[in-house]
């Protein structure tokens, strides 16, 4: 057919709803037959851009049919463009040519098979050798060169130009970089006829060009229409042409500005980054002018409507002086229903467009939908509608990685990557899937006892043995814990495939051991291994993991062997690429969309989402191959491009009748731009109207907003005398001078803190390090030796092993542990004349006889020695700062003169051994390693000491027999912080203490602390 035969063009106009303009005009018959002659619907044959547009349209014309009363309808043959094969008769006959065409390659295959020329460039070129190129970063590059494949196919490169591209004179990377594109131009497709396969992009353009010759030759007798693309494909564009040539064919395009002069026109055509640009250069690929195009019948360009207003605000830069002239000032722009909502930050921005959502089902039948390129937005979204258990059709699903089934598969590698790090094990422990050969009950109860046993606080190195030995190790001071010890034997007896694979294997081994893990740990009393493993398959997602995985497999060969480090990311770059979609009913009348999908469709309420610089509109990347001037010299679009359809799909959607643009100020915690449109807009018109989504905003924020409540006091429990504890360690008994709060919570409510899962190594954990070390090393006479330090740091190299934090102690504090060695070795050879025994973490206990009973004081001795003129001397290791010698004298801090009490009673005893006698002093070590690496405090102990703290205590503990006494929080204020200071809520009523007027901090101070001192 020659290119003079007559363009059948018509356009749908922006602010026309597309897909129920183009449905009305094929319900109606008397308009079908004006346009296309007498023909049956079911004889139509429509070509559509995406899926989505066909499944809407189809269900648009059995809604508009049975609202007509056509109950009955034989629907058109409606497919799309990219599907040409999925079902005659568009392409059908061998005759036809299609048997010539290869099938496509399945994509991991070409990715695997592309990833091995690249292997094999890498390791001729030596870049395996230089360490630069792992299988992870292999893998990427071999994505990064399937997208621009597909994107030169699209574009109908000619790869015969790319050897002239980079003259001598140019770098030497531009050579090396050309070296590397002859994998795809030269090796790859040598490669696809060998396997007698054809890329899936090449092979679509193949079917396009195939159907485009067919109708050439043989126009079709029955109407076609394509509606709704822009003709970005080379091959789609082609193939639009030929439509629009057909006798019985026809184009319709989607929001072609038609108002425009003729001068903006030629300018647009230039400006790629213009919304307009893309229908612009397919009327130029058509040999069409835009007086070549007819309105579709109903989809006439309203001046009344946004667009016009649209179009002049996003007008080329060239073409902004109009703006002045084109407003009139005394009429406002037309900004009725359209509406800007910005948001501090994503999550805000999430929340009110579902609170906005949610807000359109109040009115029958209305609908909405969001239409955004931010994934994580939509996703956003998607969790906040659920609030109201409201399950939104999200057109792009959700990447398989993060379903549960898939999910439970990368936790148990990253488990095993992580060397069973805390986080690591309980996510798995935890997972909903997880039970290892118990119902679910019992296996998170046993989850939680070792959570709490093992997991809290600094890490345990050695993986599960580091776990089993931590666990040994408790056993010689607390009970045995069987119930603990048979889960980690199960554990390790489940991970045994995975820990098995010990060498780089190939894929199908990986994947083989990570399924065995998956079956044991979901395996329980009622599902057996096998039953697990096909539970894996269930449902939608199963099915796409079964695929992953079985695409896997088939390109292990090709893969070739992975080392255990590099298969998890591996397999979460593939778990990620693959999108599932949900099978759950879906709230009808909400959707989310995006841009393409909602360039043909148009809700009651459209909100379009993410509208910052970067995201929407993306960022013009050329990509790591060519630069510009090569792009355009091989005939390549700049990346400007996706600027354009951007914007042309911004204002498709923005033309709609009620609108809302949403934005975040910061994008993680960085200031964000706002996208481009926006700010033309308001140059344009001025603000735009903020009232109705700053109202959206509102409305989320106290959807979580707390109820007022009156100022906290501070808390003054007064539990009866029965429950008070008769009996208090010496530390405790400082802890009720200043924080009685604390004693309650601990001694009487029983609560203990739960350290933090896999914290930092803390100065507790250094204090118990450091008292360890030396109960161990003054027990075994390390300290009396001649190489005293180098004991000393052997034994701190062995202790690391087995307890929290001990790697990373031994790392970071090992040069203040040398010092500390050095000093001690000095210290203790200057006074081993003057001590005749030592005796380390020896336990006491005085009684305390009081008028209503008697009261135990508690005491664990760092260290008591024995002196050469018989006396004692009690020793306190610090890695913190020693109290002062005034709040020692004045009872505030009582713990060693208390010591000195029990000692004098003979209240110290460990074995057979019993120490009796009195304290010449206590001494505090204050070991920081730092300069100098200790530092030592004296307090001398005397009768008078020693009997006026014993009296303090007396007086102290009487108070606190009074059932009235309340146990204050803090009643001596400016001190740290308690780890029952949540409970007692001190944040509330802090303000309060600091200005005076807290209730009780008076009458505690003034009392029990008072009355001891």
């Amino acid at each position: 057919m020659a290119d003079s035969s007559p363009l059948h063009l018509y356009n749908i106009a922006a602010g026309r709803a597309f897909l129920p303009a183009l449905a009305a005009t094929l319900l109606d018959e008397a308009q079908r037959t004006a346009l296309f002659g007498a023909a049956a619907l079911a004889d139509y044959e429509i070509l559509l851009p995406t899926r989505r547009a066909a499944r809407d349209l189809a269900g648009l014309l059995v809604h508009q049919g049975a609202a007509q009363g056509r109950p009955a309808l034989l629907l058109p043959h409606i497919r799309t463009l990219g599907d040409l094969d999925d079902d005659a008769p568009m392409v059908a006959t061998a005759q036809d040519g299609l048997a010539d065409i290869a099938p496509a390659i399945e994509p991991m295959a070409r990715h695997y098979h592309l990833l091995t020329l690249i292997r094999f460039w890498a390791e001729k070129s030596g870049q395996m050798a230089q360490g630069g190129l792992n299988p992870v970063k292999l893998s990427a590059l071999a994505f990064d060169l399937e997208r621009f494949l597909d994107q030169a196919q699209n574009e109908a490169l000619d790869w015969d130009k790319l050897p002239d591209l980079v003259p001598d004179e140019l770098a030497e990377n531009w050579q090396h970089t050309l070296e590397f594109l002859k994998i795809i131009t030269g090796f790859w497709p040598q490669m696809l006829d060998e396997m007698g396969h054809m890329d899936p992009t090449a092979r679509r353009n193949a079917l396009l060009a195939l159907q485009r010759a067919r109708w050439q030759e043989n126009p079709p007798d029955h109407p076609v229409i394509a509606a709704g693309s822009t003709g970005s494909i080379r091959a789609t564009a082609d193939l639009l042409s030929l439509v629009a040539r057909l006798p019985r064919g026809a184009v319709i395009l989607p929001g072609l500005d038609t108002n425009v002069g003729d001068t903006e026109w030629r300018v647009i055509a230039d400006t790629v980054s213009h919304p307009q640009a893309a229908l612009a250069h397919l009327l130029t690929h058509m040999g069409a002018a835009r007086a070549d195009v007819s309105d579709w019948p109903g989809a006439v360009a309203d001046m009344a409507s946004r667009a016009p207003l649209l179009g002049l605000a996003l007008a080329p830069a060239q073409m902004t002086a109009q703006w002045a002239a084109a407003i009139d000032k005394a009429t406002p722009p037309r900004l009725d229903d359209f509406h800007l909502l910005e948001a501090p930050e994503p999550r805000a921005e999430a929340g009110a467009i579902a609170v906005l959502m949610r807000h359109v089902l109040q009115e029958k039948h209305k609908t909405a939908a969001l239409v955004t390129r931010d994934r994580n937005l939509a996703r956003r979204v998607a969790a906040e509608l659920k609030r109201w258990d409201i399950h939104v059709d999200d057109s792009a699903g959700q990447p398989l990685a993060n379903r549960p089934m898939a999910n439970f598969l990368r936790r148990i590698l990253a488990c095993r990557l992580d060397g069973f790090a805390p986080v690591s094990l309980l996510a798995v422990l935890k997972h909903p899937l997880a039970h290892i050969g118990a119902s679910r009950g019992v296996h998170m109860s046993l989850t939680r006892h070792l959570e709490k046993r093992l997991l809290r606080g600094a890490r345990i190195g050695g993986g599960l043995a580091g776990l089993r030995a931590a666990l040994a190790g408790l056993a010689k001071t607390e009970p045995q814990d069987a119930d603990t010890a048979a889960l980690l034997q199960r554990l390790e007896t489940a991970f045994a495939p995975l820990m098995a694979l010990q060498e780089p294997a190939d894929l199908a081994t990986h994947i083989a051991a990570l399924l065995a893990v998956a079956a044991a740990l979901m395996a329980d009393g009622d599902i057996s291994q096998d039953m697990a493993l096909a539970r894996l398959q269930d449902g939608e997602e199963g099915r796409a993991l079964a695929q992953v995985l079985q695409s896997l497999r088939d390109q292990s060969a090709l893969a070739g062997p992975l080392a255990l480090d590099d298969w998890p990311p591996l397999f979460d770059m593939w778990l990620y690429r693959q999108p599932v979609r949900a099978q759950t009913p879906v709230n009808p009348r909400l959707m989310i969309l995006g841009p393409l999908e909602a360039r043909l469709m148009q809700a009651d309420v459209m909100i379009l989402g993410g509208l910052n610089e970067g995201s929407w509109p993306p960022l013009p990347e050329t990509g790591p191959w060519l630069s510009r001037p090569m792009r355009a010299a091989l005939g390549m679009s700049q990346p400007e491009r996706q600027i354009g359809q951007a914007a042309h799909d911004f204002v498709q959607a923005a033309a709609a009748g009620e609108v809302y643009v949403t934005r975040s100020q910061k994008l993680d915690g960085t200031p964000a731009v706002a996208a481009r449109w926006l700010r033309r807009l308001e140059t344009v018109c001025g603000k735009l109207p903020r009232q109705k989504g700053d109202m959206y905003l509102a409305w989320w924020q106290k959807l979580d907003e707390k109820p007022a409540t009156a100022a906290a006091h501070s808390p003054a429990p007064c539990p009866p005398v029965a429950a008070r504890p008769n009996r208090l360690s010496v530390t405790q008994i400082e802890t009720l001078l200043h924080n009685p709060y604390e004693i309650y919570a601990k001694k009487i409510l029983n609560l203990r803190e739960w350290e933090a899962v896999d914290a930092p190594p803390s100065a507790a954990d250094r204090g118990s390090l450091l008292h360890d070390l030396f109960e161990r090393f003054i027990a075994e006479k390390g300290h009396l030796k001649a190489d005293a330090a180098a004991r000393f740091m052997a034994m701190a190299a062995d202790m690391q092993k087995t307890r929290p934090g001990g790697d990373a102690l031994l790392v970071f504090w090992r040069a203040r542990l040398e010092a500390i060695a050095a000093w001690l070795a000095r210290h203790e050879a200057a006074r081993s004349t003057q001590v005749t025994d030592s005796h380390v973490e020896i336990s006491g206990d005085m009684q305390i006889d009081l008028p209503d009973g008697p009261f135990h004081i508690t005491a664990k001795a760092d260290r008591i020695d024995v002196l050469a003129d018989g006396r004692f001397e009690i020793i306190d290791y610090k890695t913190g700062q020693a109290p002062s010698m005034s709040k020692v004298k004045n009872h505030e801090r009582p713990q060693l003169t208390l010591e000195a009490a029990i000692l004098a009673r003979g209240g110290f005893a460990k074995g057979d051994i019993v120490l009796h006698g009195a304290a010449a002093q206590a001494s505090y070590w204050q070991m920081s390693g730092r300069m100098p690496p200790a530092k030592l405090t004296h307090i001398a102990i005397d009768a008078v000491l020693r009997d006026g703290v014993v009296d303090m205590v007396s007086r102290l503990i009487t108070a606190y027999r009074d059932a009235k006494r309340p146990y204050y929080a803090h009643i001596r204020t400016g001190r740290d912080g308690g780890a029952y200071d949540h409970l007692a809520r001190r944040a509330e009523w802090q303000k309060n203490v600091d200005g005076g007027s807290s209730d009780g901090s008076s009458d505690g101070s003034g009392g029990a602390a008072g009355d001891g001192a």
